[in-house]
């Protein structure tokens, strides 16, 4: 094989891998985190959403929508999605993120 073809199929190798990490709930969750620190809490949302659509059981999402129902002013609405993550919960660290969420959420609530 020439040096060309073997690049040519490396790019379509590694092409391919980028689009199996699209399919990963936790690029999406990775995406709206981003966005939500950058304030782009409809952006991030809609990732959060395509998390689970992916996995309709991903902790992590609920997490995001929680945090991002309570930026938008619902805190009620956020405290209810982070509910739903801690039942989902499936390991420490994700207890861990959920509580994180809450604690989030109180202040956002004293806040306001």
């Amino acid at each position: 094989f020439s040096s060309r073809s073997r690049h040519t199929r490396l790019g379509r190798w590694s092409r391919g891998l980028g689009d199996v990490y699209k399919r990963q709930p936790s690029h999406h969750v990775s995406n709206g985190n981003q966005f939500m620190n950058s304030d782009k809490f409809d952006a991030a949302q809609i990732e959060f959403d395509r998390a689970l659509e992916l996995d309709p059981n991903y902790t992590p999402a609920y997490v995001g929508l929680g945090l991002v129902a309570g930026y938008q002013g619902e805190p009620e609405k956020g405290m209810e999605l982070m509910e739903k993550a801690r039942l989902l919960a499936q390991d420490e660290e994700q207890r861990q993120q959920v509580e994180a969420g809450f604690k989030a959420l109180q202040e956002m609530a004293t806040e306001n």
